[in-house]
């Protein structure tokens, strides 16, 4: 085993052992159609979450696992959402059902080819469905376009007598969607929620990193999918599953395995690169990680947060930068920059939205990322 920045899968998955036992008892369940919602902070590990279920799944006989991820989308329409959702769909279930092609191999296909390919194979029974996903109609069409994307995953596991599980990493951010280069904002949650209600083989699995569009999606008694899906919140690693994790690849002292622990406040990204770093320098002291320490935020910190830092307008940077330290009352904010409570107040719900910060209580705000809040206190707060 090796530390990993990727989603961690199969050996190198360390801890969430009963949030994995009771996901895949439900998940493999045919009788089934109960989905799941995570939430958490960026880099918490719901991505290893969602594929480690889909690898657990894998031999599962009667079920297929389609994992997808809204963030691996380039232009963000509606149009392109529904053509690779539907090609992994039909990937996933290639396998089953004598196709020789893979998915994106048929989409260059001639339609008078591709219909002789799919009318000797299973595929048959959702050729209109796939034909109109690659046929490349008009986006304004995005309502029909989400009921073939949909109707492909129901389809299937109906003509095969199986379940599909569709893992969708990120959903919330479909809301970022564009018809035409418009947004289609909340509206499509709604009628995702429509489709949903009418799946008798298939169930749906989400993630989010921000508290904001998961309370839009999930969270909230207004929401579409509120008590729809169960909601679990994939919290930071425990100092125990911290040590695990380091101690299965280096040999390292219990006082540096605190301070990483101290540093990383759990997080597993943060946890597997400061154990790749360890590997490459050979001492592994507390000073020595110390070091190390430093040495992330000054190089792989700018590369991981500067562009973060530098999206957020001047008001949001210096709301951050004073949150960071620790001024977290809209009051004492207000006061060390000269500015309006009203106005401070304005910037945190911005902030909120955008998944930095969280409220932690009434009228006392906190950085999401600690390691993030640590890279602005030791390289901004000076300049």
């Amino acid at each position: 085993m090796a530390f990993t920045l990727k989603p961690a899968r199969g050996e190198e998955f360390v801890n969430r052992d009963e949030l994995l036992t009771e996901m895949l008892s439900e998940l493999a369940d045919s009788n089934s159609t109960v989905g799941y919602a995570l939430y958490g902070k960026r880099r918490i590990g719901k991505t290893s979450v969602l594929k480690e279920v889909q690898r657990r799944l894998e031999p599962e006989k009667g079920c297929v696992a389609v994992y997808f991820s809204v963030w691996d989308l380039i232009d963000n329409s509606v149009e392109e959402f529904c053509r690779n959702l539907g090609l992994e769909i039909i990937d996933a279930y290639r396998p089953g059902l004598g196709l020789g092609y893979r998915a994106r191999e048929l989409v260059q296909m001639p339609l008078s080819l591709l219909g002789k390919v799919l009318g000797e194979t299973k595929l048959r029974v959702i050729y209109s469905e796939f034909e109109f996903l690659v046929s490349r109609k008009k986006p304004s069409e995005a309502v029909v376009l989400l009921e073939h994307c949909f109707g492909l995953a129901e389809k299937l596991a109906k003509s095969t007598g199986t379940k599909c599980v569709l893992l969708i990493d990120e959903f919330p951010s479909v809301i970022d969607l564009k018809v035409e280069n418009r947004k289609i904002e909340e509206g499509i949650l709604k009628k995702i929620r429509t489709i949903f209600e009418d799946w008798e083989k298939t169930t749906l699995c989400i993630s989010g990193s921000v508290r904001s569009t998961m309370e839009l999606t999930v969270l909230s008694a207004s929401s579409p999918f509120y008590r729809q899906l169960v909601v679990k919140e994939v919290k930071p690693l425990g100092i125990e599953h911290v040590r695990v994790l380091l101690r299965q690849n280096l040999k390292i002292p219990e006082k540096s395995v605190e301070e990483i622990y101290s540093f990383s406040a759990g997080i597993p990204f943060y946890v597997n690169f400061i154990g790749k770093m360890l590997e490459r320098k050979g001492k592994r002291d507390p000073e020595s990680v110390r070091a190390i320490e430093q040495e992330f935020l000054a190089e792989e910190g700018n590369l991981l947060f500067r562009e973060e830092f530098n999206s957020l307008s001047p008001k949001e940077k210096a709301i951050v930068i004073e949150i960071s330290r620790n001024r977290h009352r809209p009051g004492e904010i207000a006061s060390s920059i000269g500015d309006k409570v009203s106005n401070i107040n304005t910037f945190l719900s911005y902030l909120i939205d955008k998944g930095h910060i969280f409220r932690k209580e009434k009228g006392f705000y906190s950085l999401e990322d600690p390691v993030f809040e640590r890279w602005i206190r030791e390289t901004q707060v000076s300049e």
